[in-house]
């Protein structure tokens, strides 16, 4: 950037006396022109409508930019969101894949179980043909015939029938009693198999919303990395915008930096008085930042530093009273208006303060620097307010005149000296 010559006093030759009345500019849309605008306002030769129109494209991408921040704002909120579900459903997964293991196990072991049953029956069923074989054996010889007929009595070869009738009986009961619990087995090994895949389906659902929310991570990471790059662009046009529009600012100021003193002029001083003026007039062209300095606002240098560049009405006066040696406070135009002594137009003194009321209470300060080119004239930080925050060159500390008839003369509120 060009270095910056400001007017850091006043001139015996005369001093460039401002005015700042708003100049009401018609709405452009810029949203579907913005190519032609930035190619416009990259020109070093623009007309004042030119640079107002570039202010005017220079405020809307601030805007423009302000939006952007805010969607970024939401998109890494939506971002950590999508994130913290995918981790819940990662946990989901995870918790399913370990009851999945268990019932496997579990399923496992009843299967173990019934076969075990299996091969129990298969040794039963075996014992017992083989003791009916035997029986057969016997029945087919006379050792089966003399051990029912060899009895005492009849009732004797009726309990000898039982015996072989109950050891048969009890055989077949063991059986069943296998088979039964075979099947009670058979039952809980398909209640947690179902279980088993009623899990397994949880999980690739799980899996199924896991994609999804992966792809929405994915579009959402697309999504901030394309505002964070646009938004990037836009601050890059607006640096471009604001370095041309100083530089074209720059180039019309007249004077190089002369002496920072005032020259001797006619009427009441004070070295106090003087000294006020001269610190304000040093800071000529510094930029109008509302809050500054002082708070963390402009550049975040305080009341009492000399190196102060950003200021706005009643910081400026704040400053200078302070770098001159009067420690006042910090206030508002409003507050100065109500401090000090009062001093009448007629009797105002270099270094005094005029406060000025738009028509809605005291809202702009400035301290008076005596007669520059025949007219009473003052030193302010001119901006518009709250929105202004360094981003316009010619918002700035400026000398303006306070003669009767000028703008800024109807506005007077009252006068008054702070030291």
């Amino acid at each position: 950037m060009r270095s910056r010559k400001f007017i850091l006093g006043i001139l015996l030759g005369g001093l460039l006396i401002t005015q700042s009345e708003p100049l009401e500019i018609s709405a452009i849309n810029f949203e579907t022109q913005e190519d032609k605008y930035m190619k416009l306002c990259a020109s070093s030769s623009l007309t004042s409508s030119q640079q107002n129109t570039c202010k005017q494209f220079n405020n809307y991408l601030s805007k423009k930019n302000k939006e952007l921040k805010k969607e970024i704002k939401q998109n890494e909120s939506s971002i950590q969101t999508t994130q913290s579900s995918i981790a819940t459903i990662k946990e989901q997964i995870n918790n399913l894949e370990h009851e999945i293991s268990e019932k496997e196990t579990e399923v496992q072991y009843f299967a173990t179980m019934i076969q075990n049953k299996e091969n129990e029956i298969k040794e039963k069923e075996s014992e017992v043909k083989d003791r009916m074989y035997s029986m057969q054996t016997v029945n087919n010889s006379n050792s089966f015939v003399d051990y029912l007929f060899g009895a005492n009595n009849f009732t004797d070869i009726f309990s000898r029938v039982s015996n072989i009738n109950e050891l048969t009986s009890y055989d077949n009961e063991l059986i069943k009693e296998i088979y039964d619990n075979k099947k009670e087995l058979e039952k809980q090994k398909s209640t947690i198999s179902t279980a088993k895949k009623n899990l397994e389906t949880q999980r690739e659902q799980q899996y199924q919303l896991q994609i999804k929310y992966n792809d929405l991570l994915n579009k959402q990471n697309d999504t901030l990395t394309a505002n964070k790059e646009k938004s990037e662009e836009i601050s890059e046009a607006q640096k471009e915008i604001d370095n041309n529009l100083t530089a074209i600012f720059e180039a019309a100021q007249k004077y190089d930096k002369p002496s920072t003193s005032i020259p001797p002029i006619n009427g009441p001083t004070t070295q106090t008085g003087l000294a006020i003026a001269n610190k304000a007039l040093s800071k000529q062209g510094s930029r109008y930042w509302w809050g500054a300095p002082g708070g963390g606002f402009g550049d975040g240098q305080g009341l009492d530093s000399p190196n102060a560049i950003y200021f706005d009405c009643s910081g400026l006066v704040a400053w200078a009273h302070r770098q001159a040696g009067v420690k006042i406070g910090r206030s508002t135009a409003a507050g100065y208006s109500r401090s000090g002594s009062g001093v009448s137009y007629s009797n105002l003194q270099i270094g005094d303060v005029i406060t000025f009321n738009y028509g809605s209470g005291v809202a702009h300060i400035g301290i008076y620097i005596g007669v520059v080119n025949g007219q009473k004239s003052f030193v302010h930080a001119s901006g518009k307010g709250s929105s202004t925050r360094g981003q316009y060159a010619d918002q700035c500390v400026k000398v303006s005149s306070i003669e009767p008839g000028s703008y800024y003369y109807k506005y007077i509120y009252n006068c008054r000296r702070l030291y």
